[in-house]
């Protein structure tokens, strides 16, 4: 007989550090973390969040029942996976949730398995980022994502199929302490968005950042100060979508910064 399991957790450590990460992002109306569900599978924390405001990046069926049975549904949750099974888009699709395809022959996958929602988010992989770092690797050896022609294929084909509203979705690093990296990646997806535009005529709703932002693991380190991010981050966004008369709601999936 196995003793029942004991969380503990820091609750307030937890709303401090999500209340940081929505001031941070104030600026950008329709803002929303989903916690990464992967970082610390806990239905305390997941409903801590979901309380918060939070919704859940989900990977997998397993991750989406606890996401659910913790009162996160519809398009709070983001299924975010590769090789993803029929089952998994099935689950999902159940669940209302906003769906991340990581390559295009998903689009088709997607369709058989439940019909394609009105809503569909795209990986993109940029073969070459200048901030990512050992943990992530190269991205042009990487599986996830879809280059940049590959997504003005996906996002057209999605739009002749009759997908109504889009997102773009990229993580270029993990654990990364550099704080240029969040307005480097602002700068990469969001002028990626404005070439879609052109390219697709398609519009851009909400862009993933996912997570990437660390923490410090080793006394010389130095904890990332989240609303130097969140400011640099909205000089870019200024400078490239406000003003081209866009606006697009920003997404993160932060979790190992929360956790």
């Amino acid at each position: 007989v196995y003793p029942t399991p004991f969380y503990v957790y820091d609750a307030e450590g937890i709303r401090n550090c999500v209340r940081k990460l929505y001031e941070a992002f104030s600026w950008n109306e329709g803002f929303r973390e989903y916690f990464a569900v992967k970082a610390t599978p806990t239905p305390g924390i997941l409903r801590l969040l979901k309380d918060l405001g939070c919704g859940a990046d989900c990977a997998s069926i397993p991750e989406l029942m606890l996401a659910e049975r913790s009162g996160i549904t519809g398009d709070h949750i983001i299924l975010s996976s590769n090789e993803t099974l029929t089952e998994e888009y099935q689950a999902a699709a159940k669940l209302g949730a906003i769906i991340n395809l990581d390559d295009i022959t998903q689009i088709s996958h997607l369709e058989n398995a439940c019909g394609l929602p009105e809503t569909v988010c795209c990986r993109y992989n940029p073969g070459q980022f200048s901030n990512t770092n050992g943990i992530m690797g190269h991205q042009y050896d990487s599986k996830f994502g879809m280059k940049p022609d590959q997504l003005m294929e996906a996002y057209a084909e999605l739009k002749a199929k009759g997908v109504r509203h889009f997102g773009l979705h990229a993580m270029l690093a993990s654990c990364s302490l550099d704080e240029n990296y969040y307005p480097s990646l602002a700068r990469e997806l969001f002028t990626l968005v404005l070439r879609i535009r052109k390219v697709v005529g398609v519009e851009i709703e909400f862009v993933d950042f996912s997570g990437g932002i660390g923490i410090p693991y080793r006394p010389e380190e130095q904890a990332i100060d989240i609303l130097k991010v969140g400011e640099a981050v909205h000089r870019v966004y200024d400078e490239l979508m406000t003003a081209n008369g866009m606006k697009v709601r920003i997404y993160t999936e932060m979790g190992r910064y929360i956790a």
